[in-house]
């Protein structure tokens, strides 16, 4: 059986269950995704990106989940008033990940801010705040309080690509971000779009890097045909 990595989050702040029993999680729609796929997951806590090659060693792939904002210090700006919390040790253990997982050929999957910290880590940039930064926004690209399982905006697929076989040319997925990609890294093609042009997939089949923008594993609560996704990426391992 194939095994998955999976970078976790962790609770940052006190809460009423935990109070300072601070945690590391990861939402259990990521791990139903993978084991439906018949691979095995293994929830990456994190850690010191010098335990990456470690990590990246005991998996065949690794999957990069939604979460807090990227630090715009990994491209070179200060945080823009409206962007939102950061986690330093997170984006440093993920940027390592990144790198590791193509020095070691093995495929990467971005979802949300996966997406965004694998276009930081090969060198692009991100909008730190859609809102306020992109000219030609007229989609809601958080579409909260809508249920997450359900698809709001329309996906525009602007090549053939892997997506091609799951998607109709325009389909609906879910919205829940505020970051975006900016500047595309090199070697990175754009492969889905939004009807106002913001990123919403890139690969790269070359270095099997793959990456949404939407939440598929919240779709899968109740659409089915989600599942295809994560069945297609354990069939490129």
């Amino acid at each position: 059986m194939k095994k998955v990595g999976i970078s976790s989050n962790n609770l940052l702040h006190p809460n009423a269950h935990f109070g300072t029993n601070y945690v590391d999680y990861i939402q259990k729609n990521y791990i139903d995704g993978i084991i439906d796929a018949s691979a095995l997951p293994m929830v990456f806590p994190i850690g010191s990106p010098s335990l990456a090659k470690e990590y990246i060693n005991s998996v065949d792939a690794l999957i990069l989940a939604g979460g807090q904002d990227v630090s715009p210090e990994y491209f070179g700006e200060d945080p823009h008033v409206n962007l939102h919390e950061t986690d330093q040790d997170r984006d440093a253990f993920e940027v390592a990940l990144v790198l590791e997982a193509i020095q070691q050929d093995k495929p990467i999957l971005g979802i949300c801010r996966g997406l965004q910290i694998i276009n930081v880590a090969l060198g692009g940039t991100l909008y730190q705040d859609l809102n306020s930064q992109y000219q030609n926004l007229v989609v809601k690209h958080n579409q909260y309080p809508t249920k997450w399982y359900i698809p709001t905006h329309r996906l525009i697929l602007k090549r053939e690509s892997w997506l091609s076989n799951l998607f109709d040319k325009e389909a609906l997925v879910n919205s829940f971000h505020h970051q975006a990609v900016k500047k595309l890294a090199n070697g990175l093609q754009i492969d889905a779009v939004s009807s106002d042009n913001v990123v919403e997939a890139f690969s790269d089949e070359i270095r099997h890097i793959y990456a949404v923008q939407w939440h598929p594993e919240m779709l899968l609560m109740k659409n089915p045909d989600a599942q295809k996704l994560f069945n297609l990426f354990v069939e490129k391992i």
